[in-house]
């Protein structure tokens, strides 16, 4: 059963309007990773990242559950969209608030177990960042599910800019890592307030039932916490595992500096990596909040021909414009992190390399992840997630403390997260093959693993000669990467046909 014109736009729709703001909130947070990095230096740079990994694994799971909770009630009604928004006001009442306020009652445990009481007091401070987005969440749950995807993009939008602004500017006036994240903090609570009012609040809190949302939110939290500890658990245990090998070589620290404060140091080299690493899984976040109320609506009316085929279509040009990404950032990866970072961070480029292919395998894991959630598959979903954090928690644990801080230590930081993530990908690749007969075809993944190498095999022949020269040399990699797959047949005027189609306008 073929989709519908009108369908088939408004989904185009949805991705460009999505695609956009993520671009945009991509700019914004390089803005905010790459001038805190230069205004405060690696040292104040990570201590802001540990907090800021550590709130995010609440942060996130609160975020995305709640968003595809409310997305996934409103899809099914979206006659009633009033009525879930009141109910997942009221849900979170209960359970985000709450959950604050123990997140902050818990800052000296948070502290304790990253070896760093100092960061008490922030831990404690970031707590308000849960609370606010537990709220935002519902109205950009509800804009999602009844499609305003334009609406949801504009909040994208107008958040990054108040946050991206607040925290820069408190690093400017000198306020320190206190004020970044008091200025994300008085951000989330802003953006709750123009939610309320854009998208608009609920006739009445009384309205709808707040057991299916809330179910449905219990039966992925745990999901979406696996998922983001392993978003975080490199950064995590590196800042614990470091402070104890500084510990056990005083004679190592520099001048004025203790071992929190070195580790600190290997945190902020590692957050830089992390954040070129990852721009080919933030860009397919769209993809993400697009098609999990497409497969909803598919899987609630039972229509297996058209799941199979959001599958092996969303995961295909998922994997190919990721890799893309990739490929060009482990082509060059040490003059690449010269250009936003400067000479200090250029530490990290073997790591970049691991870790940027690392996260094309992250973006089909996590994209996989959402398809098994939205058609309602969550064990297994939670099975493959609690397995690839296993294996990085693992691969880390035993890998750190044998590694000399700087370039070894990140290294071995990426590439044993790097190869979980592949791990995690096939896994799930394996259980959506098993239960709805589709996912990324053979062909696909070979030839963007030639793509991949000729990318890498370019990259390596340009000499390194200095930003400017860098970023012209970026394009010529990208080049080298699609003429492969066009060569080879993997994409085409029918690739282009398809793009076209779904991003046309009505007439």
């Amino acid at each position: 059963m073929a989709l519908g014109k009108s369908q088939a736009v408004s989904a185009g729709r949805g991705v460009l309007y999505i695609a956009f703001a993520k671009v945009y909130f991509l700019i914004a947070g390089a803005a905010i990773e790459f001038g805190l990095a230069r205004i405060v230096g690696a040292y104040l740079y990570g201590a802001y990242s540990v907090v800021a990994a550590w709130v995010s694994n609440i942060n996130n799971v609160m975020v995305t559950g709640t968003i595809q909770a409310v997305s996934r009630q409103t899809t099914a009604a979206p006659e009633r969209a009033g009525d879930v928004k009141a109910a997942g006001i009221r849900m979170h009442l209960v359970v985000g608030l709450p959950l604050a306020v123990l997140y902050s009652a818990l800052a000296p445990v948070w502290a304790r177990l990253v070896h760093d009481p100092d960061k008490t007091g922030l831990f404690a401070l970031s707590g308000g960042i849960v609370a606010a987005y537990a709220f935002y969440t519902v109205f950009v749950g509800s804009a999602n599910g009844v499609r305003a995807f334009h609406k949801q993009a504009g909040l994208d939008i107008t958040f990054a800019t108040l946050r991206a602004g607040g925290i820069l500017g408190a690093a400017l006036v000198g306020l320190g890592v206190w004020g970044a994240v008091g200025a994300w903090v008085a951000a989330a609570g802003a953006i709750l307030a123009i939610a309320a009012v854009w998208v608009g609040p609920p006739r009445s809190l009384r309205e709808g039932d707040v057991r299916p949302m809330a179910t449905y939110l219990g039966g992925v939290a745990l999901y979406l916490i696996l998922v983001n500890l392993l978003m975080s658990v490199d950064q995590l245990l590196l800042k614990r595992l470091s402070t104890e090998w500084f510990q056990a070589h005083p004679g190592l620290l520099a001048a004025g500096k203790d071992a929190s404060d070195m580790a600190d140091q290997q945190v902020g080299f590692y957050r830089a990596v992390q954040n070129l690493a990852r721009l080919p899984y933030q860009l397919l976040i769209a993809v993400t909040f697009v098609v999990f109320p497409l497969i909803s609506r598919a899987t609630f009316e039972n229509d297996h021909d058209k799941t199979r085929r959001y599958i092996r279509t969303t995961l295909r040009y998922s994997l190919i414009f990721s890799a893309l990404m990739g490929a060009v950032l482990a082509a060059k990866p040490t003059a690449l992190m010269l250009v936003p970072y400067g000479a200090e961070y250029a530490v990290g480029g073997p790591a970049l390399a691991a870790l940027a292919l690392g996260n094309v395998a992250f973006a089909v894991f996590t994209i996989a992840g959402t398809i098994l959630n939205s058609a309602g598959r969550t064990r297994e979903a939670v099975l493959v997630a609690f397995l690839t954090l296993g294996l990085s928690t693992a691969a880390l644990w035993l890998g750190i403390p044998g590694a000399v801080p700087g370039a070894g230590m990140l290294l071995t930081c990426g590439a044993a997260t790097a190869g979980a993530m592949a791990v995690g990908a096939v896994v799930s690749g394996w259980v959506l093959w098993r239960r709805f007969g589709a996912f990324v075809p053979a062909l696909t993944v070979v030839r963007v693993g030639l793509a991949t190498i000729a990318a890498a095999a370019v990259g390596r022949l340009l000499p390194d000669a200095g930003r400017i020269v860098t970023l012209g040399e970026a394009p010529a990699c990208a080049a080298a990467f699609l003429v492969v797959l066009v060569a080879t047949g993997e994409l085409g005027r029918a690739d282009v046909a398809a793009i076209r189609g779904g991003l046309r306008r009505d007439s």
